[in-house]
C-alpha cells in the first residue's frame, strides 16, 4: 500500500544520506544516536503512519553505512510512493489554450515517484511552463525565463542551484494594463524536484505568482 507523498520521499532520502554521512564521518556513539534521534523527529513530524507495517519499512533508515545500503534502501521503499497524477497532452493544451504551437515536453521521460510539479522550458520562446495539482485539479501557470550563470537560491526547493528570473504577467485592474511578478526558480526542474521536500513553499512560489 503506498503510503509516501513524492515530498515525503524526499524528505526521507535526505534523511537517509544524514545518517550516511554521520556513519563515514564519525565512530561517536552518542553523535550517531543524536542524528538518528533528530532523523525520526523529522520522518515523524512529516510523515503519518495508519499501519505498524509502514513504520517498519523506514526503520533500515537507522542502519545506512554504506553508499549500496543507500540504495537498496531507496529502491526498497519507492514502491511506497504514491506518484504525481501523469497529466496527458491533451490536459496540459487546454491549461494553455492560448498557445496555439505549444511544445510540450517528453511525458514518457519523467519519473512521477520523483516529480511534485512538471516543468519544461520553451527554448524558442523562452517561456517556462509550470503544471501542478491543486486539491486533485490540475493548474498550470507559464512566464519568461531567464537563465543566469550565477548560483543563486531557488524559492521552491531552497537549494543553491544555477536559477533564473520566471516572470508572470497579469492583467491589471485597469483596461489594458499589466502587472508583473517573478522569483528565483531551478533552471534544472528534476534537480529542483528532487531537493523539494516541502511543499508549501512551491505552493507558496505559484501563490505569489497567480
Amino acid at each position: 500500500m503506498q503510503f509516501m507523498t513524492v515530498e515525503q520521499y524526499q524528505l526521507v532520502k535526505k534523511q537517509a544520506k544524514k545518517i550516511l554521512n554521520t556513519y563515514t564521518t564519525t565512530k561517536d556513539q552518542k553523535v550517531i544516536q543524536a542524528i538518528q534521534a533528530l532523523v525520526q523527529e523529522k520522518i515523524d513530524e512529516k510523515l503519518t503512519f495508519t499501519e505498524i507495517s509502514q513504520q517498519l519499512q523506514l526503520q533500515p533508515i537507522f542502519n545506512i553505512e554504506t553508499k549500496e545500503q543507500l540504495h537498496y534502501f531507496l529502491n526498497d521503499i519507492k514502491p511506497y510512493v504514491i506518484p504525481f497524477q501523469a497529466p496527458t497532452a491533451n490536459e496540459l493544451k487546454k491549461l494553455f489554450p492560448k498557445e496555439k504551437k505549444l511544445k510540450l515536453p517528453n511525458l514518457d521521460s519523467y519519473d512521477w515517484k520523483e516529480t511534485s510539479y512538471l516543468s519544461w522550458f520553451d527554448a524558442g520562446t523562452n517561456r517556462k511552463y509550470i503544471v501542478y495539482r491543486e486539491e486533485g485539479t490540475l493548474k498550470g501557470v507559464r512566464g519568461v525565463f531567464s537563465h543566469s550563470e550565477k548560483v543563486g537560491i531557488c524559492t521552491v526547493c531552497n537549494q543553491h542551484a544555477k536559477v533564473g528570473m520566471l516572470l508572470v504577467a497579469k492583467k491589471g485592474t485597469d483596461l489594458g494594463t499589466y502587472t508583473k511578478k517573478g522569483n528565483y526558480l531551478c533552471q534544472d526542474s528534476k534537480a529542483c524536484n528532487e531537493a523539494l521536500s516541502d511543499l508549501s513553499k512551491f505552493e507558496d512560489f505559484v501563490e505569489n505568482l497567480t
